[in-house]
């Protein structure tokens, strides 16, 4: 009891102290309304930084800090904020390279928050996603076979989508074009995003700033390689080539490729320009088109 009556005679003194000093209280409000200022000018700032980033890079680490940004976020009631909040979420919502459970916890987040005029993202199975992996091959393979369509008939044999076997099991070609010059052998390949391949071979795709690890195709191009020359007997030169058909991708490493990778708007160039080696006589040329239409 004594201990609160001498604090009570404390708050009473302080009390009577500020009264008689109004300017204390005007100062303190002041303090208040500058470090609310301050306060709402660090958080406009690192929101807008961290709609810049997910907007330049949206991967599951710029979508977490924007998440939990968010939670702790008071939203203006304004249309313009509840808009910029919707744009930034729509540009993620469907993106397969960042995580389900992080696009749904920022649709649940906000929710919460009153946005209205958000779905939740869609969750891809794994049917889906071989579908769309088969309809992208379909789409690059029809791209490749329009290009061969232009090479110059009289000097070039073309065959798309054909199974082939020298004695073993039979393996499916994207493309083979029997020239004068050589047969080439040619497999699509048909992604979104960049790719890369390191020193080592290994092929990287890099999607939305997201880098993920890739099937390296070399060992199907040399099994198709080794298949053609036993079909044709070793008596023709067989030029590898791999055919990337989203000509908006950089690929970089290309060199580190032990098989020539190409664009398919070079593709019709490079084959028409392929001059190394000896000219192959037309009873060669003759001999490889019936071997592989035989088939």
């Amino acid at each position: 009891m004594i201990v609160l009556k001498r604090l009570w005679n404390i708050a009473l003194v302080l009390l009577e102290f500020i009264l008689e000093n109004p300017f204390i209280i005007v100062g303190a409000v002041w303090l208040l309304i500058i470090w609310g200022i301050i306060n709402n000018i660090r958080t406009s700032r690192k929101y807008k930084k961290l709609i810049k980033a997910l907007a330049s890079k949206p991967t599951n680490e710029n979508v977490k800090k924007y998440t939990d940004f968010l939670r702790k976020m008071t939203v203006n009631n304004h249309p313009s904020s509840w808009n910029a909040l919707r744009q930034t979420y729509n540009g993620v919502k469907d993106l397969e390279s960042i995580d389900y459970d992080l696009r749904l916890q920022l649709c649940e987040v906000l929710k919460k928050k009153g946005t209205s005029g958000i779905h939740p993202p869609r969750q891809y199975n794994y049917q889906d996603k071989e579908e769309r992996i088969r309809q992208a091959g379909r789409e690059g393979e029809k791209q490749v076979a329009y290009a061969l369509k232009w090479l110059d008939k009289k000097r070039f044999k073309v065959f798309n989508n054909i199974k082939l076997s020298a004695g073993g099991e039979s393996q499916e070609f994207d493309s083979i074009v029997v020239g004068d010059r050589a047969v080439f052998n040619i497999e699509t390949k048909n992604y979104i995003g960049n790719l890369t391949i390191d020193q080592d071979g290994n092929w990287y795709r890099i999607v939305n700033g997201h880098k993920t690890g890739t099937e390296n195709p070399i060992f199907q191009v040399k099994r198709h390689h080794k298949v053609l020359d036993d079909l044709l007997e070793g008596r023709l030169p067989i030029v590898d080539l791999l055919v990337w058909t989203n000509i908006e991708s950089v690929i970089e490493g290309a060199h580190n490729s032990s098989v020539k990778i190409i664009k398919v708007d070079q593709l019709t160039y490079f084959i028409e320009s392929y001059n190394k080696g000896s000219s192959i006589s037309k009873k060669e040329i003759d001999f490889a088109v019936d071997r592989i239409r035989r088939q």
